[in-house]
C-alpha cells in the first residue's frame, strides 16, 4: 500500500510539472523556447513589427512533429534566430481547422514562411533537417526571396 501511495504521489508530481513547467505551444512564452503565438496574435504582431511570419502547422500527437521539435526547435541557435527574426505562429490542425483550411494544410508538420507583405515565401511539409531549416530561416530573414529562389540560394556558397 505504501508503494502504491508513493507511485501516485510521483505520478501527480510528473503531471503537475508537465502541466506547469513544460513548454507551451501557443500563447505562452517560455524563456528557453520559441515564443509561439496563435495565428490571430501573429497577424497583429506582423502588422505592428513588419517581420516575416513562420507558421508551424502541427498536431499534439504527431510523431513527426515531436521529431521536428526534438531535432530542430529545441536547439538554442534555432530558438534565438526564430525569436529574433520571425513572428512564430503555431497552428494545431485539430483546434484551428479554419486556419488550416485557409492555408490548404492537411499534413503535419507543415512550415509556411510569410513575408511582411503577406505573401507566401516558402512552404515545406514533413520533418526538415536542422541544417536545411537554418538555411530556410536565413533565406527568409535576409530577404533573399526577393531576388532568388530557395533552390538557387541552397546552391550558393553563402
Amino acid at each position: 500500500m505504501k508503494g502504491f501511495k508513493l507511485t501516485l504521489i510521483a505520478l501527480a508530481a510528473v503531471v503537475t510539472l508537465t502541466h506547469f513547467v513544460a513548454p507551451a505551444m501557443a500563447g505562452e512564452h517560455n524563456q528557453q523556447g520559441v515564443h509561439w503565438l496563435t495565428y490571430q496574435q501573429g497577424l497583429e504582431k506582423q502588422r505592428e513589427l513588419k517581420k516575416p511570419m513562420l507558421l508551424l502547422f502541427h498536431l499534439s500527437y504527431c510523431y513527426r512533429c515531436k521529431n521536428m521539435e526534438r531535432k530542430v526547435y529545441e536547439d538554442s541557435k534555432v530558438i534565438n534566430f526564430v525569436n529574433q527574426h520571425f513572428i512564430p505562429v503555431v497552428v494545431d490542425l485539430d483546434k484551428q481547422k479554419q486556419t488550416a483550411k485557409l492555408f490548404e494544410v492537411n499534413y503535419t508538420p507543415t512550415h509556411i514562411f510569410i513575408a511582411p507583405d503577406g505573401s507566401t515565401v516558402l512552404r515545406e511539409k514533413d520533418v526538415i533537417a536542422k541544417s536545411r531549416f537554418e538555411r530556410m530561416l536565413k533565406y527568409v530573414a535576409e530577404g533573399k526571396y526577393k531576388t532568388m529562389t530557395f533552390e538557387s540560394y541552397e546552391k550558393s556558397p553563402f
